[in-house]
């Protein structure tokens, strides 16, 4: 199913379009704890992982779910205005109502079905519901529960600490590419409908509904309401290939849109990191059966003579590698190779040697 921005009663005043440093920080988090997802920043990834100092080390593995699968609500603007530095979000979050930082932080630790409401009044159900997901999700939401406030001083040394030990430097490199794709944007704002506007930020949405909406292609069931809030436009480069849509009670709706950083190609390690994924022999028949039709999990693992979670896993790596594509269509999420994006590897192959 998809997520639907309903645009109804909204207009272009309700729409901010700017640069958020805490949300990139989070992407370099994200990036850290899942770097198989993030094939094109390997070599950063590695040099940033490996000068970290081992304190910090220790707290990123233990906060790690807060944005290892989904993203924490708490590190995505949590109001505007856009475009102000990493200090002053992070003091944001730091006077944030303790309520409110609960409920974000109980919602992505728990990732499931368990109402973040309930974390305070329910905190027996809530650490049992977080321990079924792994142990290291239980741990974290106990010191959520046992001291919300000093749980928050540690999560707020920690992202201080980033922004000294790597992100400063990362974020002097890459903001002006950020600055420039919001100011294009922005300008688009002045000429196009709100729906075409929220559309031209990525290629998996789309208007809908005579422009009354926007569909995003994505892997959840999610209606948002602009009208009456904030939608901010947040651009990310460590983001990709991700597309963030966040829109719970009581904080701007947030879209957090990936961006190339200056098209850049494709390094020799990153195309041989590729072609290692496509070069394992289950991969590769994988590959013959979803080239031709979109397949789901569940008829590939019975083609294929495995179990769901080898496949989960096969399908995870094609993913990372950019040459699958999945969408949902009821209760099924069908899988099929991107032929374009196998056939542009080959291209960005010969640009790697070449240059």
């Amino acid at each position: 199913m998809p997520v639907l921005l309903d645009l109804r009663g909204a207009n272009s005043s309700d729409v901010q379009i700017g640069i958020s440093p805490i949300s990139e920080l989070q992407a370099c988090l994200h990036a850290l704890a899942e770097p198989d997802h993030h094939l094109e920043f390997r070599a950063w990834l590695v040099r940033t992982d490996e000068a970290l100092s081992p304190d910090l080390r220790a707290r990123l593995t233990r906060f790690a779910p807060l944005w290892a699968r989904r993203r924490c609500r708490l590190l995505l603007p949590l109001s505007g205005p856009l475009d102000t530095d990493v200090d002053a979000e992070i003091e944001r979050l730091s006077r944030l109502p303790e309520r409110d930082f609960v409920e974000a932080a109980a919602y992505t630790i728990q990732g499931g079905d368990f109402d973040p409401r309930q974390a305070v009044s329910r905190p027996g159900e809530f650490i049992a519901a977080c321990e079924a997901r792994s142990f290291s999700r239980g741990e974290l939401a106990r010191s959520l529960v046992d001291d919300a406030e000093e749980f928050r001083a540690v999560l707020v040394r920690t992202l201080t600490d980033c922004v000294e030990e790597f992100f400063a430097e990362e974020w002097e490199r890459i903001h002006d590419r950020l600055r420039e794709e919001a100011d294009q944007t922005r300008s688009r704002l002045r000429g196009l409908p709100l729906a075409e506007l929220i559309s031209s930020v990525s290629p998996a949405a789309q208007p809908v509904q005579g422009g009354r909406a926007v569909r995003f292609d994505k892997l959840q069931n999610l209606t948002v309401a602009v009208r009456g809030n904030s939608t901010l436009l947040v651009p990310t480069i460590h983001g990709r290939p991700h597309l963030i849509i966040r829109g719970e009670a009581g904080f701007p709706v947030v879209v957090h849109y990936p961006v190339a950083w200056h098209s850049q190609p494709a390094s020799i390690d990153e195309m041989q990191q590729r072609l290692t994924i496509l070069s394992d022999p289950a991969r590769l028949a994988m590959c013959r059966h979803l080239v031709n039709e979109a397949i789901t999990t569940s008829d590939l693992a019975r083609r294929m003579e495995m179990n769901r979670p080898q496949v989960s896993r096969h399908l995870a790596r094609l993913r990372a590698a950019g040459v699958l594509t999945s969408e949902r269509s009821g209760r099924y999420v069908y899988h099929r190779v991107d032929v374009q994006k196998l056939m542009q590897m080959g291209v960005e192959l010969l640009r790697a040697i070449v240059r």
